[in-house]
């Protein structure tokens, strides 16, 4: 969801730079005249935005019947290329890492989307690998969250301000 605020928050700002009047602030939208400080306003911004951008892709996920979480591992798994991974290795590089992983390994195996086979050579260790048919649904939903984007961010933010968007979200987790 990091990735989601931080798109948010870039377009919020962008909507103050721009005479769009249709935009509403985040003043407006949580119906809140005055924040305690512009840092204030700008975090609370932040989690608005995010969740926002989350519901977005979700109504592309809910058609999938996968959540938010269950399509992040899948493109991590996917982008690991033939070299499995272990639970650890994927909630490092995930986005929310607050996740219970067994149980959601658990269901993207139940559901055919991925392998978890026992590593011969340490017994302890569980390779996970993404499936073919994990491969087939992200190839169906990749298009569908690529309209997401290009509805709400690409035709509105230029690839500068993107960066710039992404360089203070950075700057802010240092």
């Amino acid at each position: 969801m990091n990735y989601i605020a931080a798109v948010l928050f870039y377009l919020y700002i962008c909507s103050k730079q721009q005479s769009d009047t249709t935009t509403m602030s985040i003043n407006e939208d949580i119906r809140q005249p005055k924040f305690e400080s512009e840092h204030h306003k700008m975090i609370i911004n932040i989690l608005f935005s995010a969740d926002w951008i989350d519901q977005k892709i979700k109504t592309v996920l809910d058609l999938h019947s996968l959540t938010n979480i269950q399509y992040n591992i899948l493109r991590i798994l996917k982008g690991a290329g033939d070299v499995p991974m272990n639970a650890t290795d994927i909630q490092a590089v995930m986005i929310s890492q607050k996740s219970d992983m067994t149980r959601l390994i658990d269901r993207l195996v139940k559901k055919g989307l991925a392998d978890r086979v026992v590593c011969p050579e340490n017994r302890r260790k569980v390779n996970i690998s993404i499936t073919a048919a994990g491969k087939t649904i992200l190839e169906k939903v990749h298009p569908q969250i690529k309209g997401i984007t290009t509805q709400y961010f690409e035709s509105k933010v230029s690839i500068e301000e993107a960066q710039l968007l992404s360089d203070l979200l950075d700057k802010i987790r240092q």
